[in-house]
C-alpha cells in the first residue's frame, strides 16, 4: 500500500506556487511604474533642451538667420527624437535604473549642429557670389597677357625677311590690321587685307581673291594722303573722291570699313550707317590670291640664277633633271618617268631615332643604261648613310622596315611598309612635278608612256645636254622616222570643208537645261558648201602634228566656268595666239536619221541638244557623252571658229582661235 503524502506537504507546494505569482505581479508592476518614470524624465530632458535653444536663437535675435537653417534644425531635432523614442522602446523589457537610462540616452545623442547656417555653412557651387562679374578670357588673351607679364619661354623668333608688295611692312602683321601674308607670286607677297580692301579686288565663295593682279599693274602709283608712298590701292568709295591708302594709314586716318566691302575716308562717312560698320577687320576663314600655279612653275624653272625652290609639302624639288635620246626607252614606266640628275629632298619619319623626323635626299642616276635610284640619310649627330636600288620601292623599303619595326619596339603607331610607295616618296607622283617632267624634251616621243597632263606649254625647258657636245654623235632610236622639213597645208582641197562657224569659248547649248542646239546642226550644215576657209593659209606646220599637240594639251588651254552668256561656258586658262587648235569638239559619231530622231526624244524630256555635223551623213551627238567643247556658246562678236580637219584619214572637228585670246576670256 502507498502511503499517502501528509497534507502540510501539498499545501506547502501550493503555497509556494501562489508565492511566485505574486511575486511576478509584482515586479510586473514594478517595471510599469519604473518605465513610466523613464518615459516622464525624458519628456522633461527634451523640453529642457528645447527651451534652452530657443533662448539661445533669442539672443542671438540681432543675427540674421536663414530660413533654411532654421528648418533644418527643427528637422534634425524631430529625427533626433523618433531615434530616441526607437531606442527606448528597445530597453523597455531591460531592468535598468532610471540614471542609468538617462546617462546611456544623453550619451548616445549627437551633439545638435546649433551654429550651421548662422556661424559657418556648407560650401558648394554658387554659395560665394562675386561682386562684380568678370568675362572669361579667351585662349589669345591668356597667351597674350603671359608674354607680357614675361613669364614664358620660347625660342627666339626667326627673322621673316618676306614683305608685302603694298605697305612694304615686313612679316605676318596682326589679325585686326593686314593680317598674314599671302602668296601672290615667285618671291611675291600680300597682307590679306590689303589684298582683300584694295580697289577693284573680290573675294569668291571659295576664298580666292580675283583681279589682283589688275590692281598692281594699274594702282601701283597711287600715292596715299597719309604716308605719301606709292602703292595706296584703297580707295574712298564716295564718287569723286581721290583719296587712296594703305590699309594701316586708313585705320589711322580714321576711315571707315563697311560689311558691304566698302570704306569711307573722315569726310565722307555714311550718317545713321552704325549697325553696317564692321567692328573688326580680321578673317578667320581661308582666303588665297588666286593666281595660275603652272605659270609660276614655270617661272622658278626659267629663273633658276635666283635659286628658287620649288616646295611642296615636306617635298624640296631641286633638279629636274634631263633625258638623252638612247635613255628614253629604259627610263620610263607607262606610270612614270625617271630622268636622270633628277633630285630632290624628302623629310621623313627617322628609322633610327623614335618621333624624330630627317633628311632623305632622293636622287635618279644612270648606271649601265639603267636608272639607279640613291637615298642619301642625312640626320644630326649621326653618320650619313646612302642606300642604292634598281626601283624606288625597293630602295625606299630598306628604310621603311626598319621603321616599322622601331615604332612597333617603342609601341608607337604602326606603319606599313607595303601600302607606302617608293614613286610617292621620290615626288613622281606629285602633279607639279609631273606636269614638269612631262615637259621634258622628247618626252613627247613616248609611245607606251600614258599622259596625265601633257605637255605645259609655259615650260620651255632646255635641250639635253649632249656629252659628246656634237649632235653627229647622238644616239638615234631605232623606231625614229627619218626628218622630214615640215610642210605647210595647201588652202585647196580639204580646206573647202573649213566651217567659218562664229563661236565664243563657251557653251553650244546653255548647260543649264535650255534647247538651243538644233541652231547649231543647222548652222553646222555649212559644211557642203564651199567655202574657202582663209585660218589654214597661216599654218606653217601640218594639221596631224598640230592635232597632237593639242591633244596634249587641251587642258591647259580652257576650263568650265559660269558664263556671263547662258549657264556654263569655257574660258581660255592663258594666253591663246591666233589660230591655235583650241580643243576638240568629240561625242558619239551617229547617222543623220538617227540625229532627228534623238533630237525630238531630247525635246519631249526638255533637255539641252548638243550635236555637230560632220557631214552630209554623220553628225557627232556629245549630248549625252561628250567632251568640253559642247559648252562653247554663240556670239554674235566670236572669237573661234568651227573646222573639220582630216587627221590621220578621219574627219576631226577642231575649234580654232579667230583672233588673239587673253587669259580668262570667255
Amino acid at each position: 500500500m502507498r502511503r499517502k503524502p501528509p497534507l502540510n506537504d501539498y499545501s506547502s507546494d501550493s503555497t509556494a506556487d501562489e508565492d511566485d505569482d505574486a511575486a511576478t505581479i509584482v515586479d510586473h508592476l514594478c517595471h510599469k511604474a519604473e518605465t513610466k518614470l523613464l518615459d516622464d524624465d525624458m519628456k522633461g530632458l527634451k523640453k529642457f533642451s528645447l527651451k534652452q535653444q530657443q533662448q539661445r536663437m533669442e539672443r542671438l535675435g540681432s543675427m540674421e538667420i536663414d530660413n533654411d537653417s532654421t528648418t533644418e534644425i527643427k528637422i534634425k531635432t524631430e529625427k533626433l527624437e523618433n531615434a530616441e523614442n526607437a531606442e527606448n522602446e528597445e530597453k523597455r523589457p531591460k531592468k535598468h535604473s532610471i540614471t542609468e537610462e538617462i546617462s546611456e540616452a544623453t550619451e548616445s545623442q549627437p551633439p545638435a549642429k546649433m551654429w550651421k547656417g548662422v556661424k559657418y555653412k556648407t560650401w558648394s557651387m554658387g554659395t560665394i557670389q562675386p561682386g562684380t562679374k568678370f568675362k572669361k578670357p579667351t585662349d589669345r588673351e591668356v597667351i597674350e597677357t603671359l608674354f607680357r607679364m614675361g613669364v614664358t619661354v620660347a625660342p627666339a623668333k626667326a627673322e621673316d625677311s618676306r614683305r608685302c608688295i603694298f605697305c612694304q611692312s615686313q612679316g605676318d602683321a596682326t589679325a585686326d590690321g593686314p593680317a598674314r601674308l599671302l602668296n601672290f607670286d615667285v618671291d611675291k607677297w600680300v597682307h590679306l587685307n590689303c589684298a582683300l580692301w584694295s580697289n577693284v579686288v573680290y573675294e569668291m565663295q571659295s576664298g580666292a581673291l580675283m583681279h589682283l593682279d589688275d590692281v598692281l599693274q594699274n594702282n601701283l602709283m597711287q600715292i596715299c594722303i597719309v604716308c605719301e608712298k606709292s602703292a595706296g590701292t584703297i580707295k574712298c568709295y564716295k564718287p569723286r573722291c581721290t583719296n587712296c591708302y594703305h590699309l594701316m594709314c586708313a585705320v589711322k586716318d580714321g576711315c571707315v570699313f563697311y560689311k558691304d566691302k566698302t570704306m569711307y575716308c573722315p569726310q565722307h562717312i555714311l550718317k545713321n550707317e552704325k549697325d553696317k560698320e564692321l567692328i573688326t577687320l580680321s578673317a578667320y576663314r581661308r582666303v588665297y590670291v588666286n593666281r595660275d600655279e603652272n605659270r609660276q612653275v614655270a617661272a622658278v624653272m626659267h629663273h633658276s640664277e635666283h635659286n628658287h625652290l620649288l616646295r611642296v609639302g615636306s617635298l624640296i624639288f631641286l633638279s629636274v633633271g634631263q633625258l638623252l635620246p638612247h635613255q628614253l626607252q629604259n627610263f620610263h614606266t607607262p606610270n612614270y618617268i625617271y630622268p636622270v640628275g633628277y633630285k630632290i629632298v624628302r623629310f621623313y619619319w627617322s628609322m633610327r631615332r623614335p618621333n624624330k623626323r630627317c633628311r632623305y635626299v632622293c636622287s635618279i642616276h644612270d648606271v649601265s643604261g639603267r636608272p639607279e635610284f640613291r637615298v642619301l640619310i642625312q640626320e644630326p649627330l649621326q653618320e650619313d648613310v646612302e642606300l642604292r636600288d634598281a626601283t624606288p620601292r625597293a630602295v625606299w623599303s630598306r628604310i621603311l622596315e626598319p621603321l616599322a619595326e622601331l615604332r612597333r619596339s617603342t609601341n608607337s603607331v604602326q606603319l606599313f611598309p607595303r601600302y607606302v610607295s617608293g614613286e610617292d616618296l621620290f615626288g613622281l607622283t606629285e602633279p607639279t612635278v609631273v606636269r614638269v617632267l612631262e615637259s621634258l624634251p622628247g618626252i613627247e616621243t613616248l609611245t607606251d608612256y600614258r599622259f596625265k597632263y601633257g605637255r605645259n606649254p609655259l615650260l620651255e625647258l632646255p635641250l639635253a645636254i649632249n656629252p659628246t657636245g656634237s649632235a653627229r654623235t647622238e644616239a638615234r632610236l631605232r623606231n625614229q622616222l627619218p626628218w622630214k622639213r615640215p610642210h605647210t597645208q595647201r588652202t585647196g582641197g580639204f580646206a573647202s570643208r573649213g566651217v567659218p562657224f562664229g563661236l565664243s569659248t563657251c557653251s553650244v547649248a546653255a548647260a543649264m537645261g535650255g534647247g538651243v542646239s538644233s541652231t547649231l546642226v543647222a548652222a553646222a550644215a555649212a559644211v557642203g558648201e564651199t567655202a574657202s576657209c582663209p585660218y589654214s593659209k597661216q599654218f606653217v606646220h601640218s594639221k596631224s602634228s598640230q592635232y597632237k599637240k593639242m591633244k596634249q594639251e587641251w587642258r591647259n588651254n580652257v576650263y568650265l566656268a559660269r558664263s556671263k552668256i547662258q549657264g556654263l561656258g569655257l574660258y581660255a586658262a592663258r594666253d591663246l595666239e591666233k589660230h591655235t587648235m583650241v580643243i576638240e569638239y568629240i561625242g558619239e559619231i551617229i547617222r543623220t536619221e538617227l540625229a532627228e530622231t534623238r533630237e525630238k526624244q531630247y525635246e519631249a524630256r526638255n533637255r539641252g541638244i548638243y550635236m555637230f555635223r560632220l557631214d552630209e551623213e554623220r553628225v557627232v551627238d556629245a549630248t549625252l557623252c561628250g567632251g568640253l567643247a559642247r559648252y562653247i556658246n554663240h556670239s554674235c562678236n566670236p572669237n573661234c571658229v568651227a573646222e573639220i580637219v582630216e587627221v590621220e584619214r578621219d574627219l576631226r572637228i577642231i575649234i580654232f582661235a579667230k583672233r588673239r585670246i587673253s587669259r580668262g576670256e570667255e
